[in-house]
């Protein structure tokens, strides 16, 4: 059987990369096994890995909705806007002990840039955060060479004396897994990478799980309580409480859906 990718190519069907996602969100290796078989009931050839990702999720969700909750990570992502994205990324870091300012304007040799984030933490980070809307598309290499550019006229900048921040690295943060092209100049330029499933142990989504730090987009409710939620200024389920929750203007029976979910998914 093939299977139809997100990009338009074809792959041979493989029963293992089921078990292994459905390994990953944490339900045991009987029920990873019994969701593959229920996934190869339903194939055809020419099917789409969109299609197999909504069945997968729906037997998920007969277990334990927060493994579904968990396995929809890079989706629920994908829905935030740019900006909430680099917030969500700096709270991320902060989590890990750095120091993250947000939206600075630094003035390079050429040019005032516009930087996501500074973050310091024994070096200094130049922060770009590229948030996918598809989240199964490459971050290339033209965002390490625009990056790159960046990074050597704010450089330049502050050996001129026209910035304070003497920048040790450029650090790209995506949502996205990064081409074969963009890793190998980024290894050259030594740009650090963090995307989806780069670099092995400390890839985007692992640094996630680790900390518990979901976005409030994986929660499984109406859009429009997402919404008001995100319009709130709550943007991890860290910041979840029911006094803010309340503030967003969320009815209190919703309010208590949510915060079980979001102790459902800190005790995951």
């Amino acid at each position: 059987m093939n299977v139809i990718k997100y990009d338009g190519r074809l792959e041979k069907f493989q029963r293992k990369k089921i078990i292994r996602t459905c390994l990953r969100v944490g339900v045991q290796k009987d029920v990873a096994n019994s969701i593959a078989d229920k996934i190869e009931k339903i194939l055809y050839d020419g099917i789409t890995t969109k299609e197999i990702y909504r069945n997968i999720l729906k037997e998920l969700n007969k277990y334990e909705k927060k493994t579904a909750s968990i396995y929809g990570l890079r989706e629920s992502i994908a829905l935030m806007s740019p900006v909430v994205f680099e917030i969500f990324v700096k709270k991320l870091l902060e989590s890990y002990g750095y120091s993250c300012w947000h939206d600075k304007i630094v003035q390079g040799l050429c040019i005032d840039h516009q930087i996501d984030i500074i973050a310091e933490r024994n070096e200094t980070y130049l922060v770009e955060c590229k948030r996918h809307q598809n989240a199964h598309r490459f971050c290339g290499l033209n965002v390490c060479l625009q990056v790159e550019a960046r990074f050597e006229d704010v450089s330049d900048g502050f050996n001129h004396n026209k910035n304070k921040y003497n920048f040790d690295r450029a650090w790209i943060i995506t949502n996205t897994k990064f081409s074969e092209h963009a890793k190998k100049y980024s290894r050259k330029k030594n740009i650090k990478l963090t995307g989806w499933k780069y670099p092995n142990n400390e890839s985007l989504e692992k640094l996630i799980e680790e900390k518990k730090m979901f976005p409030v987009t994986i929660l499984r409710t109406r859009k429009n309580i997402i919404q008001k939620i995100s319009d709130a200024g709550i943007i991890t389920i860290h910041d979840m409480t029911k006094e803010r929750l309340k503030k967003a203007g969320i009815e209190e029976n919703h309010i208590i859906g949510l915060l079980k979910q979001k102790t459902s998914l800190l005790n995951s």
